[in-house]
């Protein structure tokens, strides 16, 4: 099994994407029970309101501002993903994503993690050394 090097913002702004919906592309860099995609938002474009019932959101900017739209139980408003920034939108809230730039591009890196099934099991480093003294040994 090969496993790829670390990718960095900049390689994830040029992997190859798939149109979702006019000016709005998508590139999956981990599919599982997490799903890890990138998009790239073109000026005016978006994605409609939508909800989910067992999934987080957690969004990073990685180029331009998106505009994060939301209604839920605990109020509503709008959230402006600038590169670097992070948000994180629970469980059965509405929300959307749209690109107000009239001219630059979005690009953003989503995480989409379920409510259940989070595991953490101790595996100890077989051939790299700890640089945490509490970490276990093989």
């Amino acid at each position: 099994m090969s496993q790829k090097p670390v990718i960095t913002f900049d390689d994830i702004t040029n992997i190859v994407l798939e149109e979702r919906r006019p000016g709005c592309e998508k590139g999956v860099l981990h599919d599982g029970p997490v799903q890890t995609a990138v998009y790239r938002v073109q000026p005016g474009s978006g994605v409609p309101t939508h909800l989910h019932a067992r999934v987080y959101d957690l969004f990073v900017g990685v180029q331009g501002d998106l505009e994060i739209r939301y209604e839920g139980q605990h109020g509503n408003g709008v959230f402006v993903l600038k590169p670097g920034a992070f948000c994180r939108m629970p469980p059965d809230v509405r929300h959307e994503l749209s690109n107000p730039s009239k001219t630059d591009e979005t690009i953003f890196l989503l995480v989409q993690a379920s409510q259940e099934g989070f595991d953490y099991v101790p595996a100890p480093f077989r051939a790299t050394e700890a640089a945490l003294s509490f970490s276990p040994r093989t």
